[in-house]
């Protein structure tokens, strides 16, 4: 707390009044990350949009909110290893509740004629979207020598990608 308190060029008596403890202050900083993307995707998936009008911006706004923070995935990795509800309490209260979006996908034109739960889809899209920034250390080293430029190019193509990969996975399912 001392090194924080420091670091934000305030007391760390001030520090422990405005937040009292380490737990809370975490609270705060885990809150003001979150709210720089979860507010637009509980925007769309609240919207009348359909998941093909809407699914290239939820892709964007993972990858782009990523790219500017790239400490994301890592940081809610470790807290759901240590408190596993505290996440989803969070983006609950910012907005996002599951059962809402399942529900929405189970009424949606393209999910019509299959069988598969939404949930799956909603995995596919969080791994394809999130999994490469959490493991971007390894494949910088192994894929791209280093280069996390070219990494970052790369995810942003997957933008592009993403959404026609899982619109061409639902149609397969249609068969």
């Amino acid at each position: 707390m001392q090194d924080i308190a420091e670091m934000a060029g305030i007391t760390r008596t001030s520090l422990n009044y405005y937040y009292r403890s380490k737990d809370k202050l975490f609270e705060e900083v885990f809150k003001q990350a979150l709210m720089h993307f979860i507010p637009k995707i509980a925007g769309l998936l609240h919207s009348k949009r359909t998941m093909a009008e809407y699914l290239p911006e939820l892709v964007e706004i993972f990858i782009d909110s990523i790219i500017e923070r790239p400490q994301i995935p890592v940081f809610i990795l470790q807290e759901l290893t240590s408190n596993p509800l505290r996440v989803p309490e969070m983006i609950s209260e910012l907005g996002i509740h599951p059962q809402t979006a399942i529900r929405k996908m189970k009424e949606d034109p393209l999910l019509k004629g299959i069988s598969v739960d939404p949930r799956q889809l909603i995995m596919n899209v969080l791994s394809m979207t999130v999994f490469p920034f959490a493991a971007k250390p390894m494949f910088v080293s192994v894929m791209f020598d280093g280069d996390e430029e070219e990494f970052i190019s790369l995810m942003k193509e997957r933008k592009k990608l993403i959404p026609g990969m899982i619109e061409t996975m639902i149609k397969s399912l249609k068969k």
